[in-house]
């Protein structure tokens, strides 16, 4: 009779065991970690710009050409209006102000892999930096480390911006 109970408390340790193994490991595979930051150019009235203008300043590897569009797509939701070039010549002589965003994006295929993206904004008319903001993420994967990072910029954005 002891061999039994001794048996079914075996069994009851491990399920138990086997499920907090399953729990840690759905925790784990859950895990992820996104930093994010942003630098305002001192004296500088950010509420003043409401537009902003997509153009060809971004850098980084050319197959990344698909974060940098996720990246157009977050600065969109924002309270800035994206407007043409033509357009923003025409709100600059109106008085008012314009932006235009240098988008940079680093994905590390190695080493544990990160993603990073820097956009830098710039007054359209001037070329004066006027605001930084940084993000990046890691994950388990390289795309789910572009989506933290992509997710974590958008929040920045925002939080400097508006929705």
């Amino acid at each position: 009779m002891e061999k039994v109970r001794g048996g079914i408390c075996i069994k009851l340790l491990y399920m138990k065991t086997l499920k907090f193994l399953v729990l840690l490991a759905i925790a784990i595979v859950m895990q992820a970690c996104s930093t994010s930051k942003a630098v305002i150019s001192h004296g500088v009235d950010m509420s003043k710009y409401t537009y902003v203008v997509f153009g060809t300043e971004s850098t980084g590897d050319r197959e990344l050409d698909d974060i940098i569009m996720a990246v157009e797509n977050e600065i969109a939701t924002t309270n800035l209006t994206v407007i043409s070039n033509h357009e923003a010549w025409l709100k600059i002589s109106q008085g008012m102000s314009v932006l235009t965003p240098n988008i940079h994006v680093l994905t590390e295929k190695w080493d544990g892999g990160h993603t990073y993206i820097t956009i830098t904004f710039y007054d359209f008319e001037t070329n004066q930096s006027i605001a930084v903001l940084k993000s990046s993420g890691i994950g388990l994967s390289i795309s789910q480390d572009q989506d933290i990072a992509i997710e974590a910029i958008g929040e920045k954005l925002k939080d400097v911006f508006g929705e």
